[in-house]
């Protein structure tokens, strides 16, 4: 569950409640800490060497997108290296059109962006750690980055799991399919060649022509 704020969230690890939060990957400047961050990252994708290098070399920053963001404890102590509960990565994207709703019936573009490589290390799964990674991640990206709507592009038995975490479904559009190459086009869609799994704590390496399904979350006007 979120706290009111929607800052941090509580999930069980290793038996017991534990209070969590996302936090940039530059924000502990440690090797250490990058040294984790890319194990835990290996351990579910072996063959994205150019992000694990990425992470361990302190390539992302500030100033560049996209921006890497860490699930981590939130009452580590000051100077310890936390434990990597889950990881994400946020790609600027195309504009959006929002759905019109209410009063307000015209389609107006907004900011998006994608979540990435999302992933929760394999003894943590099932335990609604997937779940706080997603809605703190997409929360800070709206907030704090300037978003107005998160894209997830998802395998079909994902789509629930996105629901249960405030996305909503948008059907594939006929016409941008027709004649497309899929590869090329979740490619361009995620900003990347290397693919990428919304995974639930369930993630797992995944082809880009699996990512079938597009979840979006909308913030609130």
């Amino acid at each position: 569950m979120t706290d009111a704020a929607g800052d941090v969230a509580t999930v069980t690890v290793a038996g017991r409640s534990t209070t969590v939060k996302v936090i940039p990957l530059w924000e502990i400047d440690a090797p250490a800490f990058r040294e984790r961050v890319a194990h835990v990252f290996r351990s579910v994708w072996p063959d994205r060497r150019g992000e694990c290098v990425a992470i361990r070399r302190g390539a992302h920053t500030p100033e560049r997108k996209p921006t890497p963001l860490v699930l981590v404890p939130a009452d580590a102590a000051e100077g310890e290296t936390p434990e990597v509960l889950g990881y994400t990565i946020v790609y600027p994207s195309s504009a959006v059109r929002r759905p019109p709703s209410g009063e307000n019936r015209k389609s107006e573009a907004c900011a998006n962006c994608t979540l990435n490589s999302v992933l929760v290390p394999a003894e943590l799964r099932g335990r609604g750690v997937g779940a706080a990674l997603v809605k703190l991640a997409a929360r800070r990206a709206m907030r704090e980055l300037g978003f107005e709507c998160v894209t997830a592009w998802c395998q079909p038995r994902l789509v629930p799991f996105y629901e249960a975490c405030g996305f909503a479904y948008e059907p594939p559009k006929r016409a941008a399919r027709a004649g497309t190459n899929e590869g090329a086009l979740w490619a361009k869609l995620l900003n990347r060649g290397d693919g990428g799994d919304g995974g639930d704590g369930d993630a797992s390496s995944s082809d880009d022509d699996e990512l079938d399904e597009c979840m979006r979350l909308f913030a609130s006007t």
